[in-house]
C-alpha cells in the first residue's frame, strides 16, 4: 500500500468516527466524506481533471489537509495538469501545516531536491496559497463573514409577533430563541477563532467584541503574519 492510499484510508477512518479536525473543530463531516469518495473514485479511474477539481476546489479550499497533499501530489504527477514540482511543493508546505509526519516528510523531501531558486519560487507560491487557503486565512474569513452578518442585522430570521421581545429561527436546528441568546451565541463562537488565531501566531488575546477599526488593524496583522515563510 502507498502512503497516499494510507494518508486516504486514515483520513476516512477518522471521518467516520467523529475525529476529523476543520480549522478549529473535531467533527463527523459527511458531506466532506462524500466529496472525498467520490474524487477518490474519479481518481482510481483516471479521471484526473475532475478529481483535481474537487480537491482543489471543493475541500483544498475549505481548509482539508488531505485534500490539499493530493492538490500536490497530482501536481508532483501532472495528473489531470502539466506537471509542477513547484506548485507541488507549495501544496505540501500547506498540507504540512498542522504539523502531521507524513505531510511534514513529504514537504522537506521535495523541497530538499530542489534549487534554491525552485524554492524561492515555492515560497511566493506558499504564500499565496497560505493567504486564501490557510487554517488562520479560513478562520479570519469566517470572522469577517460573521462580523458582517451582526452589522446587518441579518443573521437567521426574525419573528417578532408584537408582545414580545425579537425572536430569531436559528438556521442550524430551526428553533427559535431570543435575539441576543443567538447574537451571544455568534459571538462565542467568533471568540473561538480569534483565540486559534492569536494562539497560533503567539500574540496577546482579542475579544470578539472589538470595533470595526480595531479589528482592521488585527485582520492586517494576520495577512502579515501570513506572509512571512516560516517553514524551512
Amino acid at each position: 500500500m502507498n502512503l497516499r492510499v494510507s494518508i486516504l484510508l486514515l483520513m476516512i477512518c477518522a471521518a467516520a468516527t467523529g475525529q476529523a479536525a476543520d480549522s478549529q473543530e473535531r467533527r463527523n463531516d459527511s458531506p466532506a466524506l462524500r466529496l472525498h469518495l467520490k474524487a477518490e473514485d474519479l481518481y482510481q479511474n483516471g479521471h484526473f481533471k475532475r478529481a483535481y477539481f474537487i480537491y482543489v476546489n471543493e475541500l483544498a479550499a475549505i481548509g482539508d489537509k488531505y485534500s490539499q497533499y493530493m492538490a500536490g501530489y497530482m501536481c508532483l504527477n501532472g495528473q489531470g495538469m502539466r506537471q509542477d514540482p513547484v506548485m507541488a511543493s507549495a501544496w505540501y508546505r500547506l498540507a504540512a501545516e498542522r504539523g502531521a509526519p507524513e505531510f511534514i516528510e513529504l514537504r522537506d523531501r521535495l523541497l530538499e531536491s530542489m534549487s534554491e531558486a525552485e524554492r524561492a519560487q515555492s515560497d511566493d507560491a506558499y504564500v499565496r496559497l497560505r493567504l486564501k487557503y490557510s487554517d488562520v486565512a479560513l478562520a479570519l474569513g469566517h470572522l469577517q463573514h460573521e462580523r458582517r452578518e451582526i452589522d446587518s442585522g441579518k443573521t437567521g430570521t426574525r419573528l417578532n409577533t408584537g408582545t414580545g421581545p425579537i425572536t430569531v429561527v436559528d438556521p442550524n436546528t430551526g428553533a427559535p430563541m431570543p435575539y441576543d441568546v443567538f447574537i451571544g451565541r455568534i459571538r462565542d463562537r467568533m471568540q473561538v477563532r480569534l483565540d486559534f488565531i492569536t494562539e497560533h501566531m503567539g500574540i496577546d488575546a482579542v475579544d470578539a467584541g472589538m470595533s470595526d477599526r480595531e479589528f482592521q488593524r488585527f485582520a492586517d496583522q494576520v495577512t502579515d503574519y501570513l506572509k512571512v515563510v516560516d517553514d524551512r
